[in-house]
């Protein structure tokens, strides 16, 4: 039975895999949200605030400018 003679170091190890795509690296999955058609990662929550198609947080209500009705 072959023994290696020195543990491989992390460095060549790295080099072996990275050769027949075994070692991947990259960029995550990315899918079609179904209810806007954006593209998200997958088990997050979408921009508009849906996750699976309901809506988790609310939209932000912008405050409307009081108007003042001063008498001088």
């Amino acid at each position: 039975m072959a023994v290696p003679k020195a543990k491989t170091s992390r460095s060549r190890s790295r080099m072996r895999k990275s050769g027949n795509g075994s070692f991947k690296g990259d960029l995550p999955n990315v899918v079609t949200d179904s209810t806007t058609g954006e593209f998200k990662l997958p088990h997050h929550i979408s921009p508009d605030g849906y996750y699976k198609g309901k809506k988790v947080i609310a939209d932000k209500v912008k405050k409307q400018p009081e108007e003042s009705n001063q008498t001088s």
